[in-house]
């Protein structure tokens, strides 16, 4: 009976508003509505994107070790390239002439040039395991880091009120088992103070032994905004996006709204700061959407 109740208060978090199919005949035209783009199947599990340029996407599927070069504009996919075996991949982030993928269970994928006929690819592990469950990756520049986020269990199991977002130094390939930020559940139950359904859903999870509110957020992405600096932070349930400051100080959430959000996986950002979701489609398309109205709390 748990499980159904709280399918309920999920269903009715947030209101939706409409959505537009994106038309590749015309350039993005202001719009209330997000701009919703269908996927191939071959993209039915997405779970990472990242931008190569404004209109070309590199995105993983958490099937299959294979990057898809996706364009927006022809809505097609116009390369593949296999960088590893069948696995659990989960995001992907452009690093100059570098791409970057990492499993669920924390292992690294470097692909050297990936611009090049035959890219080298490199692999490093880390002190992560399956039972973190890797989603997140981005790059920090002033860190010269990546930076990964659990959704799961953090490193630190004393650590029980926050999920926690490890470092991944570029210079001498090495994990920092001390968290760079943390997400903190307080922060996100103060931003739902007013909301009475999400505070429903809250009591339950406490209710049903779930003290710490770890299903409140799972975090399935991150990236940071190219203009304002800010750490955007996606989670695959309850539809939203926490926002960070630089620093790590907790700033606002984004809800997302509309059906074309069955399971927001991927998160990023083109040069002119328009944010763009990749969603599973489950029993339906995958999707990329652009979204329009971020409304914060």
């Amino acid at each position: 009976m748990h499980k159904y109740l709280l399918l309920f208060f999920s269903f009715f978090f947030l209101s939706c508003f409409n959505n537009t199919k994106y038309n590749k005949a015309d350039e993005q035209k202001e719009t209330s509505e997000n701009i919703v783009i269908d996927l191939p199947k071959k993209l039915q599990e997405i779970s990472g994107i990242t931008f190569i340029t404004d209109s070309l996407v590199a995105a993983i599927e958490d099937e299959h070790g294979i990057i898809y070069y996706y364009d927006l504009g022809k809505q097609e996919i116009i390369k593949e390239y296999t960088f590893a075996d069948d696995g659990d991949y989960e995001d992907i982030v452009k690093v100059g002439s570098d791409l970057y993928v990492v499993k669920s269970d924390g292992t690294i994928y470097e692909i050297r040039n990936f611009a090049n006929k035959n890219p080298a690819v490199i692999h490093y592990n880390t002190p992560l395991k399956g039972k973190n469950d890797i989603e997140g990756l981005t790059y920090n520049k002033e860190l010269n880091s990546l930076l990964l986020s659990v959704k799961e269990k953090n490193l630190d199991k004393n650590q029980k009120d926050t999920k926690n977002i490890y470092q991944f130094s570029l210079i001498d390939k090495t994990l920092n088992e001390i968290p760079v930020y943390q997400i903190h559940f307080k922060d996100i139950e103060s931003a739902f103070e007013s909301d009475a359904l999400i505070e429903a859903s809250k009591k339950f999870l406490k209710a049903a032994g779930n003290d710490n509110l770890n299903e409140v957020i799972k975090p399935s992405a991150l990236t940071y905004h190219p203009i304002d600096g800010n750490l955007y932070i996606l989670s695959a349930i309850n539809n939203m996006v926490i926002v960070l400051d630089k620093e790590g100080a907790f700033l606002n959430i984004i809800k997302l709204t509309g059906k074309e959000f069955t399971q927001p996986e991927g998160l990023a950002f083109n040069s002119k700061g328009e944010m763009f979701i990749s969603n599973e489609g489950k029993n339906k398309k995958g999707n990329i959407t652009k979204v329009y109205q971020t409304d914060a709390k």
